[in-house]
């Protein structure tokens, strides 16, 4: 029923209630699957079951027994006997029962509860970080950032996206085109499109080369979309890389600022999709046999581990201190748009923060002159360029540290390398077929169990209920010293925070390997959520959807081989191919690229680094020294 409905959408109007009804049952399903454990027996069931089983049920078999086993019928005394202690072992099992129900029957009540108010209030809060996500943006940058949003539905009609795209460009007759190509997309007819794209090309570049220049992100995915690509509910949602990785960065050195609202939309999806049912596939690979090998193969993981993420940190770092100066309205979204290159994002950075020190010094220039009406705008000023500096100098030692974890990663390469020579085939391929020594590919799927979604969502909601977190309207709200205040961005992060510890016993996402295999994955298309939805409707809906994604194991095989191959020198032999190309459906062209790569025939040092790391000079001691004025100043 539920495929029925998301296939059939065009008839929406006519069917609405009929498929509201059917969500509301399969929610409720989905509910109580999970919380199983709510489910009693009737005591009146209970009873006669006892009366039964100790009457008719043992009579009859002691009766038949004692006669097959003795030739007569047993007396009298031996079946009152078994008929009472038949009854009084039924009362009490019974009476045991009542107990434990009076005890903790409410637990297990409590436990259906709080499932259906967690995936209640989650997708609520996804909505609403999207809706904080939009309202960071100024006016301008506002519209594009909605328009964007509405193009990446999978459901939007031509008009829609033709609305869109109006949105985006302001070229209405451009927006026209892209909805007739919309029209043609969905019948099928791929020729119409590419006729309307090469009639319109120049306008369409013309049109993509300005939005490229304001919002890179959104040039891409209105490309797509005049190219007859859509999203494709099967396939999921692109998640943003190294999400977990900046979470967990904000835990560690308790700074909030290190995560984007991007990333808390990110988490808030992942518990939703895994608390609805979804599976998650990865691939990753193990060594047993020599213990030296697999201790060189231990140790070499972790230092590529360890070297991914210290190249990822300096960039998050530094988009995060993006995302901060844009939050404070210190910069613009076209200043700062999403998808510049490292070094220009930081060149443009290294003059925001010129300008910020500047206005600081002048505040504190006119204070100190008595020309200040009030203190607050150099406050206010001091301390974004404070936090500023604090997320400037955090950016540029993750990419100091990115040599470093070079050259761990070299040492480690070169002596799995040394053993891996010695030791022959045990090392140099992959094993295939029943066995366990040698290099194999594992596959795990990161999932929750019913007990674990329960843990989940309770956690979730003690945390949510100790916020006084509860939504007005069409909005959040905490309370605080007594009063309600909206929900911030620092409330949605600390959100996040706690939906990682939620999650970090379960599916051990400070792991390498899970980050990993999640980046490698897409989430769940939840495009569909309504605001007015039912907790039922909300929970048969992330059910559906999380069975909808493709367990598409393409990218994560040939991503495995390509690290196999080129950074662990394993030979990928013609079995292996074909393993690869038919168990998970990897691309032939790559394997046969891979397979002409002979990396055990090199003593070369290979080197990790396929592009030099962005330049970060130090902090410039005119931003010390406006800070420092400033503080003066204020001191007082």
């Amino acid at each position: 029923m539920i495929r029925w409905f998301f296939l059939n959408r065009k008839n929406k109007d006519r069917a609405n209630h009929r498929a509201r009804v059917s969500l509301d049952r399969e929610g409720n399903e989905q509910i109580e699957r999970i919380s199983r454990v709510v489910h009693r027996v009737h005591w009146m069931r209970n009873l006669l079951s006892i009366m039964w089983t100790a009457g008719p049920v043992t009579l009859l078999g002691l009766y038949g027994g004692f006669f097959l086993a003795y030739g007569k019928p047993p007396p009298m005394q031996t079946l009152v006997y078994f008929f009472f202690f038949t009854v009084l072992s039924g009362l009490i099992a019974f009476l045991a029962k009542v107990v434990y129900d009076m005890t903790r029957g409410h637990v297990k009540e409590q436990a259906q509860q709080d499932v259906s108010e967690a995936i209640d209030k989650l997708a609520d809060l996804i909505l609403a970080v999207r809706d904080l996500i939009v309202e960071s943006f100024e006016e301008e940058a506002r519209q594009r950032e909605a328009a964007l949003q509405l193009l990446r539905r999978i459901e939007l009609t031509p008009d829609g996206v033709a609305f869109a795209a109006q949105e985006l460009t302001g070229d209405g007759e451009l927006s026209k085109i892209l909805g007739r190509i919309e029209t043609y997309r969905r019948a099928g007819l791929y020729s119409r499109v590419r006729d309307l794209n090469r009639q319109h090309r120049e306008r369409i570049e013309g049109a993509l080369q300005w939005l490229n220049e304001v919002s890179p992100e959104a040039a891409s995915v209105l490309r797509e979309r005049f190219s007859g690509e859509a999203p494709q509910l099967e396939k999921g949602v692109p998640r943003d890389e190294f999400f977990i990785e900046r979470v967990l960065a904000a835990i560690e050195e308790d700074n909030l600022l290190l995560m984007t609202l991007q990333d808390v939309e990110e988490m808030l999806i992942l518990v939703f999709e895994l608390i609805n049912g979804r599976e998650i596939p990865m691939l990753i690979f193990s060594y047993s046999g020599q213990w030296k090998l697999a201790q060189a193969l231990d140790e070499l993981e972790e230092c590529r581990s360890h070297y991914r993420i210290a190249q990822a940190s300096g960039g998050n770092r530094m988009r995060a201190l993006a995302g901060f100066l844009v939050e404070t309205d210190e910069a613009t979204h076209e200043q700062l748009p999403n998808g510049l290159s490292a070094q220009e994002l930081i060149q443009r950075i290294e003059e925001i923060m010129d300008q910020l020190a500047g206005e600081v010094l002048q505040l504190a220039r006119q204070s100190r002159y008595r020309t200040l009406p009030s203190l607050t705008p150099l406050r206010t000023k001091a301390d974004v360029l404070g936090k500023s500096l604090n997320l400037y100098k955090a950016a540029r030692q993750g990419y100091q540290q990115l040599g470093k974890a070079h050259a761990s990663l070299l040492h480690a390469s070169d002596a799995w390398n040394e053993l891996a020579e010695r030791f022959g085939d045990f090392a140099s391929q992959l094993r295939l077929g029943p066995g366990r020594s040698g290099l194999r590919i594992l596959e795990k799927v990161v999932s929750l169990s019913d007990e674990q979604k329960v843990a989940v969502c309770q956690h979730l909601v003690a945390y949510l209920q100790g916020e006084q977190m509860e939504k007005r309207g069409r909005r959040f709200f905490t309370r605080r010293d007594g009063r309600s205040r909206p929900l911030t961005l620092e409330g949605a992060r600390q959100l996040a925070v706690e939906v990682a510890l939620a999650l970090e016993p379960h599916i051990q996402l400070s792991r390498p390997a899970i980050q990993r295999g999640l980046n490698a994955t897409n989430a769940t298309y939840l495009g569909g959520l309504e605001p007015d939805m039912s907790a039922a409707e909300k929970a048969a809906l992330g059910a559906a959807m999380a069975r909808e994604v493709q367990q598409d194991m393409r990218h994560a095989a040939e991503r495995l081989a390509v690290a196999l191959v080129k950074h662990y020198r394993v030979d990928l032999t013609e079995e292996a191919r074909d393993f690869l190309i038919d168990a998970y459906g990897a691309r032939p062209q790559m394997l046969d690229m891979l397979s002409n790569y002979e990396a055990s025939n090199t003593n070369n040092p290979v080197s990790f680094l396929s592009l030099r790391p962005a330049v970060v000079v130090a902090p410039k001691r005119e931003w010390y020294k406006a800070l420092i004025k400033a503080r003066q100043e204020l001191g007082k």
